[in-house]
């Protein structure tokens, strides 16, 4: 038998591996497969006409607001309404004790008349000594003070009247009438109280609700911006009920308003403009002083505008861009230029044309020169069923359960 050296073994095995590994790399390459086109959904860009809405919080304040006072001294006899409700103008709110004013009345009447009697008197007096004094029947001088006597009489009537009226004026104050119509708080005196001691003494407030006031600001910037825009035309001004109000609880208010009147200077500590819109105030809900809330300016229209979903825009260190689809179906990154956000996509204010193929679905499938496989947003693929509108999926939905 014959044995084999066995520092040959190996020698001989790393020949062999060797051999096969050369022959490996010797073969030839496997050709690069090309890479499939991605399959994406566009939407074609247009160009359409979009409100300029702007939305600030405003605090609402009442159209008028009246104080019912006093005026003069006495008792609080009754309060003639409920707190918290409406009243019309004129309506009874308060009485006071009226006796003492009412004997105040009654002694500026016999005030009254006395004087009319001495002026009675003193016409008569001047009347018999006319015609003497110009006979020289009696001394100029005597004429002279009878004519004196009716001028005084005269004035003294004339004050009595005045102490009358003042007298039935007061008497009338007793009487606490409503100035305006609307909405009375709280009372702030109670029946039996001393009022208008010293001065007049606040008894309640009136409201007038409707139509009704919500003042809120504009940052000086968006003001400037503005009227730039309205000035070069990019923006139409929009007049009339252009304001809404959206409620503390998030609904919107069913009135709509108007911008009453802008401040005339910005406030120096803040940098904002006041501004002050005027609506309707009628049924329920409804706005009360005090209340906080958001007032939705549409400012103005903008045509023209290219307006894309937010899904189909990218967030880059640059900025904002997206992908559109080429003529020859790749795919094209345009960086962009945004504007405002409105409802669910933004305002493009460079970057697109209208008619360009965005895309909206497939965006993470796609790089920039790749092949791409186009369909419209909104066409279902090939194997997928048709969409179901969101209102026949629910009750579909509810059919099946």
């Amino acid at each position: 038998m014959r044995y084999c050296h066995p520092v040959i073994r190996p020698a001989i095995l790393l020949s062999v591996l060797l051999s096969a590994s050369l022959t490996g790399c010797g073969g030839d390459k496997p050709a690069a497969q090309a890479i499939p086109p991605s399959d994406v959904k566009f939407i074609v860009a247009e160009a359409t006409t979009v409100p300029v809405v702007r939305e600030y919080v405003g605090n609402v304040v009442a159209y008028r607001s009246v104080q019912v006072r006093a005026r003069v001294e006495g008792v609080l006899t009754k309060r003639h309404y409920n707190e918290g409700t409406n009243v019309k103008e004129g309506q009874l709110l308060y009485s006071i004790d009226p006796d003492n004013y009412e004997a105040a009345q009654r002694d500026a009447q016999a005030a009254l008349s006395q004087a009319e009697a001495n002026l009675a008197n003193a016409k008569a007096r001047e009347a018999r000594y006319a015609p003497l004094a110009k006979e020289d029947a009696i001394s100029k001088q005597d004429y002279d003070d009878a004519v004196t006597q009716l001028r005084q009489a005269e004035s003294s009537v004339q004050s009595a009247r005045a102490q009358l009226d003042r007298a039935k004026l007061n008497l009338g104050y007793t009487q606490i009438r409503a100035a305006e119509t609307g909405r009375i708080g709280f009372s702030q005196v109670p029946e039996g109280a001393l009022v208008g001691k010293g001065e007049p003494t606040l008894l309640a407030t009136i409201e007038k609700l409707d139509p009704i006031y919500v003042n809120f600001t504009m940052p000086d910037r968006d003001a400037l911006a503005l009227q730039r825009a309205f000035r070069s035309g990019k923006i139409k001004e929009q007049g009339g009920e252009n304001v809404r109000m959206i409620l503390p609880d998030g609904s919107e208010f069913s009135q709509a308003g108007r911008i009453d009147v802008a401040d005339a200077q910005i406030n120096r500590e803040t940098g904002t403009i006041t501004l002050r819109a005027v609506l309707p105030n009628r049924g329920y809900p409804n706005l009360l002083p005090g209340m906080f809330v958001h007032v939705r300016m549409t400012a103005g229209q903008r045509p023209g505008a290219i307006v894309v979903p937010q899904r189909a825009v990218m967030k880059t260190p640059a900025g904002h861009a997206v992908f559109v689809v080429t003529e020859d179906n790749k795919a094209e990154r345009r960086d962009l230029v945004v504007g405002e956000w409105i409802n669910d996509g933004w305002i493009i204010e460079k970057g697109l044309a209208a008619g360009d193929k965005v895309i909206v679905d497939g965006i993470q499938k796609v790089q920039p020169g790749g092949p791409v496989k186009p369909a419209l947003f909104g066409t279902p693929a090939k194997g997928e069923p048709p969409a179901i509108p969101a209102d026949k999926a629910a009750s579909k939905s509810a059919a099946e359960k």
